[in-house]
């Protein structure tokens, strides 16, 4: 299993909304068929960043495709007009169940 990890840190004009923007951006993203969970910060540790998206996919040839998708390319590129900062990483999910 595939995990992209997002943190999002928002322009002074978008941090108000960004509550709303949160949940707008997580049924966007579902709506392209993304598997993705956003969330906003929890505590102190991660206040510096305004918005999380951690997408799962079953494989990296998944991932490779999604990101091609043009929908999901059009929530991102609309993501990103909003955003002073985008870090993105993608992991190899371990299963240690066996």
């Amino acid at each position: 299993m595939i995990q992209r990890f997002c943190f999002v840190k928002l322009t002074d004009a978008e941090v108000p909304g960004r509550a709303a923007l949160a949940e707008l951006l997580a049924a966007e993203l579902r709506s392209t068929g993304a598997e993705a969970v956003v969330g906003l910060p929890a505590d102190a540790s991660a206040a510096r960043w305004d918005v999380s998206i951690v997408l799962t996919c079953a494989s990296l040839a998944a991932w490779h495709a999604l990101e091609r998708n043009p929908a999901f390319a059009a929530v991102l590129a609309d993501l990103g007009r909003r955003a002073e900062v985008v870090k993105a990483w993608t992991f190899q999910a371990i299963d240690a169940s066996g």
